[in-house]
């Protein structure tokens, strides 16, 4: 009997452990099912990135086929990684050729890719370093670059490129190139150069024909005063004036300000600096086309005009002048 009870008890015991068993093997399963699901759906997440950046590499590519702008990507050591078709078409080599070389390796002009400080010249590998130490974007509005023995302007930007890290391992660079547009601003400088020397001339010619000196007999000239007078007239009358009583030997000059419009203190005392001057040399001025308005306005501002000869016409200045020269005063 106790024999029977000890099978018993020894049966359900294998039962209780084999049943034990079983669950831990289902567990398991169970844990092994949901990794599977949960690997399966990342290997579907890796798939669809894959597929997208399969896609985005796609769209790149394309870029780097048809973009007329030099598009290219270097590393720390300036090694190109890749270029765009255009870049490549520039220097006439295959895009793929590019990889592994730098700038020297491609015949790009030592000082250009190193830098000249003493020519002004940055240089290409200078720029790189800037935009990979600094981790910024670059913008280099007049880039110089040699394209068959000729050199062209790009307007180039240059930005850094990082690794699943965050470690910038390269630079992206894109060179519009824009040497047309460079030639035409200069050439616009130069148009407005010349323009502005040609003006300049004008205004200087305008000036001379707006203060003649006009000699009228022997020692005397006229010099007629018609318009505005400014700093510069002012200055342009006085040396005219200086100049042609020189040239004409004059005993008189005629200063005649009909054809001015107003006189303020400025045209008074430019008229006395220009008497005073003449006297200097030796030639009284008469100053004539004092109207009556013109007079009150003198008078007002306090300009006093008594050292110098005023008639009201240059008709009566002209015949004062001649009377002068026959009653043999003024000779020099």
């Amino acid at each position: 009997m106790r024999d029977d009870q000890s099978t018993q008890m020894d049966s359900g015991a294998d039962v209780a452990e084999q049943t034990a068993r079983i669950q831990e093997l289902e567990r398991r399963l169970a844990e092994a099912e949901a990794r599977c699901a949960e690997r399966e759906q990342e290997v579907v997440r890796l798939r669809s990135a894959l597929a997208q950046d399969v896609k985005v590499l796609g769209i790149l590519n394309a870029l780097m086929e048809i973009t007329p702008a030099w598009v290219f990507i270097k590393d720390q050591q300036h090694r190109y990684h890749s270029v765009s078709r255009s870049y490549a078409d520039a220097l006439h080599i295959a895009p793929e050729q590019f990889v592994g070389k730098d700038d020297l390796d491609l015949g790009f002009p030592p000082e250009l890719v190193k830098g000249d400080p003493a020519r002004g010249i940055r240089g290409f590998w200078t720029d790189d370093r800037q935009v990979m130490d600094s981790g910024k974007q670059m913008i280099y509005p007049h880039d110089p670059a040699t394209v068959d023995g000729t050199v062209h302007i790009f307007h180039t930007i240059k930005c850094p490129l990082t690794d699943a890290n965050g470690q910038i391992w390269a630079v992206l660079g894109l060179a519009q190139d824009v040497t047309r547009v460079a030639q035409a601003e200069q050439a616009l400088k130069q148009s407005l150069a010349e323009q502005q020397v040609m003006i300049n001339a004008q205004q200087e010619l305008i000036l001379e024909l707006s203060t003649p000196l006009i000699p009228v007999h022997d020692g005397v000239v006229i010099m007629p005063i018609i318009g505005v007078v400014d700093t510069t007239r002012a200055g342009k009358i006085l040396e005219t004036l200086l100049e042609g009583i020189g040239r004409h030997h004059a005993i008189t000059a005629i200063l005649d300000i009909t054809g001015v419009k107003s006189v303020d203190t400025h045209v008074a005392n430019a008229l006395v600096q220009a008497a005073k001057a003449a006297r200097l040399l030796g030639t009284e001025v008469i100053l004539t086309g004092i109207t009556a308005a013109v007079a009150q306005t003198i008078v007002s501002i306090g300009i006093d005009l008594s050292s110098i000869d005023t008639q009201s016409t240059l008709q009566q200045g002209i015949a004062r002048a001649l009377s002068r020269r026959r009653n043999g005063f003024g000779s020099r």
